[in-house]
């Protein structure tokens, strides 16, 4: 069981564009005050499986899932297995930002940024309880559909593969839209000696021309 005691402040501030700023006083009791009825709310789950890395010529795959696009070949270069995995943070936390945006766009502006925070938080945990069943192993860091040449359409491949909808209510429209859209599917590399170190940085994100990230002189942290 996943849950959330707080949420990174930092991260939080990063989401919002803040920078190197801080926020004043005001400002700062707003985000407490959002953060106490995130945590109330949120019911943070995760789902994941483990499956053998198939390579037959050109073709990359793992449970029958077709892991195209170069960038996840070069991801998971020197890896045996791979894990699939999901988390969401919720319905209940798309219907608090929902109801808070009709009578406080400000509030509901900071209830998302603790959101998206909160969701990488719970795939941290989620990593953490995953690398627990590979004591022996090295993990590559979590690689998501959409990050370079990585189809976003695989995203509910993923998330049909790994029964998501009925073990913790995620769904993937036609459009690869997530629902709830505080959601990650993700592909992590198993493999039996130490990987070097990788990020995926702004440059093979397919989100780099239209990112407020970088719109606002700060990054993701996959930079």
């Amino acid at each position: 069981m996943l849950s959330l005691d707080s949420i990174n402040r930092a991260e939080t501030l990063r989401y919002m564009g803040f920078g190197e700023g801080i926020p004043d006083s005001h400002f700062t009791e707003r985000i407490n005050a959002m953060e106490k009825e995130l945590i109330k709310t949120a019911v943070p789950r995760f789902v994941w499986k483990s499956e053998p890395l198939v390579s037959d010529e050109d073709i990359l795959s793992a449970g029958g899932i077709i892991l195209a696009g170069n960038d996840i070949r070069a991801h998971l270069e020197g890896c045996t297995h791979v894990v699939f995995m999901a988390a969401t943070l919720s319905i209940q936390t798309d219907m608090l930002i929902s109801r808070t945006q009709t009578r406080n766009i400000g509030d509901a502006h900071i209830l998302d940024a603790l959101a998206g925070a909160g969701i990488e938080q719970i795939c941290g945990k989620a990593e953490f309880l995953i690398k627990e069943q590979f004591p022996e192993k090295y993990m590559t860091w979590r690689y998501s559909a959409g990050y370079g040449d990585f189809p976003i359409e695989l995203q509910s491949e993923l998330a049909a593969y790994l029964d998501a909808q009925r073990k913790i209510g995620l769904t993937v429209t036609e459009t690869s839209l997530m629902i709830p859209k505080k959601s990650v599917t993700a592909v992590i590399g198993i493999a039996d000696k130490p990987l070097p170190q990788k990020r995926s940085g702004c440059t093979s994100c397919n989100m780099r021309d239209i990112c407020n990230f970088r719109r606002n002189g700060v990054h993701c942290g996959n930079a």
